[in-house]
């Protein structure tokens, strides 16, 4: 007696096995390599090969099993116990490899299902595009065809899990592992075998052959048996005669230990309608009735509420919510300015963790993490994100960062949403707590330097610094990480999909369902590009690439076209979008729909249609992995409407009360039970007319807003007093709906959901994407033969032909993806100085793949054999001191990132008096307003007409280093070299007290939403 368990879901990477079939031509073994962890993730500890156990968490996981019909859920830990074996099996639908081996382990998981007795399990995940039934008639015709038969017997195996989520792949064959895939557990649910099928690796379906293919039978079946007789032998005859299952009836759907099953038997047939029910809103119009029968056709009819009833209620009046305060009037609340001097902020957001990104030092500047909140503010004109950091304390104080291509990853950023669920139980290596995702509202366009491609969507960022040390979340500009606390500071992106041009909203997914919770919804204002609007788009970065890769290999993205989404008419624009955790709802701002209105989705309930790839050309990725598909049948109605230019959004701490904001300055507290306006107050009277994001404090529960025109931060203080209201949601109503929903699970089952805002009639096929739509294999090269889609590969030597390609003009060929997938951070064709962040007037110098340097940088060190200040510049891999004399030039920002601690302090000064009496007025990032000695961080110092010819670089006693001020073009001088002159140090410092008196002071360097 055999006593085994099988399951299996789907993809493409690789191939590998124990015994490998001999390579044919139609075959490349490019990404088929079998190891775990694969090579390259040795410390990924979320890679689950042989040896490791699957944890409790991942072993109770329930997924539904939507093939065979009725028979539930399924879990693993079910299958934990004496005897057992459980096999699992990873494809994807698009996977010619995975389709070719789908239908030989059909009939292996039908064969041995029924020779032991109904207790080996077998389960297949469907993903990457597909009905069930469609997926099953393919893979049971292909078994049928490769000599598997099961006479008059219904099929029972394998059992087909809807894996839209990715919760097997990615806790069993986490990605990169190869697929078509397969893993064996014993009964412990430890991982015994870990490989890839024969196919893996051959780009048609016919090229590998039944031979090929048929190896998979032979080796399972021994791998399976090596685990299973091994268990078996430790049986005592009496053990296994208590556990020695009954054997399956094969004419009937088994019942399969471990599987809940719920039979579509119950009757759904009536065609009778219950009464009406009561009104949904207890004043004004009176809202909507409904009445419902059980029925699977049109079991729901709405209506508004009769007039005889609305004639009895009263008007809806103006109540009190606590964070508006208890009058109506423009007293009845205060407004306080919290951070001004931004640039056209468009949206904000409480970071979860405060600290974790500044931690105590960052750029030369002392933070307090554990003083106040911290907030996050997307600025649309300078591309950037300002942190206002221990918020409301005396310790507060701002910073700004952006990413070194913000040209490209924040091109007029325009929204921002972090993931803030903490309490997750994801494996700490998959979470994405506190990561977060920006949305940019342009057509790729590179800053207007470029021909629009569309090829542009969310960018992802892990802003977790302190407890990712090395990681490089933030780097410098040469691309090493960031932790040098003297350092400039970069945003290095996580991940980026390009399905959402021209992007106004984002908003985080609070599902618990993927492994790594980096699921966001974006308003895509293009659409199909037809000028009938936009489409609501759900981004899954899935597995994020991290920080310096460019694979977009692993990624779902779907668009739902039957919700409408219209931006309003303005440039500078946000959509607010929220996510109710309890309810499942997204809110969105529609400010285009019907003179303006709030969408509500219910979210959970789109069905899969057909892929994306044929009408919507424009992905990030061919293979099989990287889903784009197309939903539909989706819920959605007006969660409230009349309101003129809905902006920003934000829900109560209690999730009872959404804010949705009219860009014009009105901002109104509507109940999210029954949509109806509770309070409104308007700020347009203090100034603010152009309203976008807003912000709940998740401490305090006080309201936020950015002003775009104004650009500021703007607080909400309720005026003090008794504030209360009284729900609108007509408790009776209530009470029918909960009665309802019973009524409709008693007797409908699961397959008819009770549902006031369903379309009954709605009705999709679920067609399974044609392979030819998908590469089978990864590549080499940076960038796809198709100019519209990114290669896996991100990077490849051949990128450096790009290096003199100077046909920059905006019509002209050269795509300028291609330069940053090509590894330029500094090319002559990137906007803005050549694409680079360096200070005004620098010249940059690419690092190929890591960064670039700037002429205008000097680090300032301390050297302790020669007792000296010690500087160098990266750009001229050159290292000075205090015996040369430095050229620099008018026009010119020069950063001085000082590294010499707190016992060196280092200024800069217009003579050598060592009382410092005179020294030059300079810039700084960690506090432009004082002029005091730095030890660690910055000094910018703009070079201009004003300018003295000298000034120096000194700390205490120390011999100064001497700069002596040029014009670039009366000198003749290019950037190839930096022209220096060597000096005896006793002449150096005696010329410079003598001889040079100054009268111009340095200017100052200004920064709009970069300083205090």
């Amino acid at each position: 007696m055999r006593l085994l368990s099988v399951i299996s879901f789907g993809s493409l990477w690789a191939w590998s096995l124990i015994s490998a079939p001999h390579a044919t031509d139609g075959q490349t073994h490019v990404g088929c390599d079998a190891t775990c962890p694969p090579i390259g993730y040795e410390y990924d500890t979320s890679h689950l090969c042989p040896g490791f156990t699957v944890d409790d968490i991942s072993a109770s996981k329930t997924y539904d099993v939507c093939y065979p019909q009725n028979y539930g859920t399924v879990s693993l830990s079910s299958f934990r116990k004496k005897g057992h074996v459980t096999v699992l099996s990873n494809v994807y639908t698009g996977c010619e490899a995975g389709r070719r081996e789908a239908g030989l382990f059909a009939g292996l998981a039908q064969r041995i299902h029924e020779e032991t007795g109904g207790n080996v399990v077998f389960v297949s995940s469907l993903k990457g595009g597909g009905d069930c039934s469609a997926w099953a008639e393919i893979y049971e015709n292909d078994a049928v065809k490769m000599g598997f038969s099961i006479g008059e017997s219904a099929w029972t195996m394998p059992l087909t899990v809807s894996d839209n989520s990715f919760e097997l792949r990615d806790h069993f064959f986490t990605p990169p592992y190869p697929h078509p895939s397969y893993m064996i557990l014993n009964e412990n649910l430890e991982v015994t075998y870990k490989s890839v099928g024969p196919c893996c690796g051959y780009i048609s379906y016919y090229d590998c052959t039944d031979d090929i293919a048929l190896e998979l039978e032979s080796i399972l079946t021994k791998n399976i048996y090596e685990v299973y007789n091994k268990q078996l032998e430790t049986f005592t005859t009496s053990t296994w005669a208590a556990t020695t299952p009954v054997a399956a009836d094969t004419t009937t759907t088994a019942t399969i230990e471990g599987i809940n099953e719920s039979p579509f038997s119950l009757p759904c047939q009536s065609t009778t309608y219950s009464d009406w029910s009561e009104c949904s809103l207890t004043c004004g119009n009176g809202g909507t009735q409904f009445r419902f029968r059980l029925n699977s056709v049109d079991p729901i009819e709405t209506r508004p509420c009769p007039a005889e009833i609305v004639d009895t209620l009263p008007p809806c009046s103006q109540q009190c919510v606590p964070e508006f305060g208890p009058s109506t009037s423009t007293e009845s609340f205060d407004l306080s300015v919290v951070a001004s001097g931004l640039d056209s902020p468009r949206d904000l957001a409480f970071h979860p963790t405060p600290g974790i990104h500044l931690g105590n030092y960052s750029e030369g500047r002392t933070f307090h993490p554990t003083k106040g909140e911290e907030l996050w503010v997307v600025n649309g004109n300078n591309h950037s994100i300002s942190i206002v950091a221990s918020l409301g304390t005396e310790y507060q104080t701002t910073i700004s960062r952006r990413d070194r291509g913000y040209y490209h990853y924040m091109n007029n950023v325009t929204a921002l949403a972090f993931n803030e669920v903490k309490s997750s139980n994801r494996l700490e290596a998959q979470d994405t707590f506190n990561f977060f995702a920006v949305c940019n509202d342009n057509l790729n366009d590179y800053i207007g330097a470029k021909e629009p491609n569309f090829f542009m969507g969310p960018t992802l960022y892990d802003t977790d610094v302190v407890n990712k040390r090395g990681k490089m979340n933030t780097v410098n500009r040469h691309g090493a990480d960031c932790s040098d606390p003297a350092d400039q500071c970069f945003f290095l992106h996580a991940d980026m999909l390009h399905e959402s041009p021209a992007c106004v909203g984002i908003a985080h997914d609070p599902e618990l369902l993927t492994a790594y919770g980096a699921v966001y919804w974006a308003f895509d204002t293009t659409g199909d590009r037809s000028g009938n609007g936009g489409q609501l788009v759900r981004f899954d970065f899935s597995q994020p690439h991290g920080p310096g890769s460019m694979d977009h290999s692993i990624a779902s993205v779907r668009r739902y076209p039957d919700i409408k989404l219209y931006r309003d008419d303005f440039s500078h624009s946000h959509a607010g979008m929220i996510v109710h955790p309890g309810k499942r709802i997204l809110f969105i701002s529609n400010p285009g729909k019907n003179g303006g209105e709030v969408t509500a989705v219910r979210i959970d309930t789109g069905r899969y249609s057909r892929t994306a790839r044929e009408e919507y050309p424009i992905f990030s990725n061919r293979l099989p992995s990287f889903e784009y598909s197309i939903y539909e049948c989706t819920e959605e109605y007006t969660f409230a409407s009349g309101i003129r230019n809905p902006s920003g959004m934000a829900l109560s701490l209690d999730g009872e009360r959404l804010f949705v904001a009219e860009r014009a300055g009105k901002i109104l507290a509507l109940e999210v039970d029954s949509g109806t306006v509770l309070q409104t107050i308007d700020v347009s009277p203090m100034g603010y007319t152009t309203i976008g994001g807003m912000a709940v404090s998740p401490t305090s529960g006080d309201l936020y807003f950015v002003d775009i025109d104004a650009s500021e931060v703007v607080k909400v203080e309720a005026s003090d007093g008794e504030c209360t209201y009284n729900s609108l949601l007509n408790s009776g109503y209530k009470s029918d709906i909960e009665f309802s929903q019973i009524e409709f699970s008693a007797n409908c089952g699961s397959s008819v959901p009770f549902s006031l805002t369903r379309d009954f009639s709605c009705s999709v096929s679920g067609i399974i994407p044609n392979g030819t739509l998908f590469e089978q294999v990864h590549t080499d090269g940076y960038a796809s033969e198709n100019p519209d889609v990114q290669s896996d590969a991100g990077m490849d030597a051949s990128a450096a032909l790009l290096t003199n390609r100077t046909d920059c003009e905006y019509d002209s060929g050269l795509n300028f993806d291609a330069l940053l997938l090509g590894g330029y951070f500094c090319h002559v064709c990137l906007p803005q100085n050549h694409g680079s962040s360096c200070d005004d007037g620098g010249t940059c110098q690419n690092i190929q793949w890591q960064g670039f340097t700037c002429d205008n940088e000097f680090y300032v060190d301390y050297d302790d054999d020669s007792d000296s200040l010690v500087l160098s510049s990266l750009y001229y891999e050159t290292t000075y001191s205090h015996e040369n004399i430095i050229d620099i030039f008018r026009g010119t920002t020069y950063r001085f990132t000082v590294r010499t601690g707190d016992d060196r302090p280092v200024k800069i000064t217009q003579n050598l008096d060592m009382t410092g009496g005179n020294s030059i007025s300079i810039s700084r990032l960690q506090n432009p307003s004082s002029f005091e000695d730095v030890t660690t961080g910055p000094i910018l110092v703009s070079i201009d007409e004003t300018s003295p010819d000298f000034i120096y670089l000194t700390s205490g006693e120390l011999k100064p280093v001497t700069f002596v001020i040029k014009h670039r073009e009366a000198e003749g001088l290019t950037d190839d070299n930096m022209p220096t002159t060597v000096l005896p140090s006793a002449a150096v410092y005696f010329s410079a007290q003598e001889a040079f008196m100054w009268v111009a002071l340095l200017s100052l360097v200004g920064y709009a939403a970069f300083m205090d």
